[in-house]
């Protein structure tokens, strides 16, 4: 993304933003998975996932 600045001058400068590479590689993967916009969601922390079963065992406490 290329973003206009204005200094005192008038001068017009460009100016790239920075590039969130690991960023979008990690919100894609999310979205991939589901943990974004899955339909199901886990009952203790609210992380989404694509199945109920995924969701039901997030955050399950296993009883001895």
């Amino acid at each position: 993304m290329v973003v206009l600045k204005q200094e005192e001058k008038e001068a017009t400068i460009l100016e790239k933003s920075k590039n969130y590479v690991k960023f979008h590689r990690l919100l894609a993967k999310a979205e991939a998975e589901g943990r974004l916009d899955g339909k199901f969601h886990c009952p203790v922390c609210g992380m989404r996932y694509l199945t109920a079963q995924e969701a039901d065992d997030c955050c399950r406490v296993i009883a001895d």
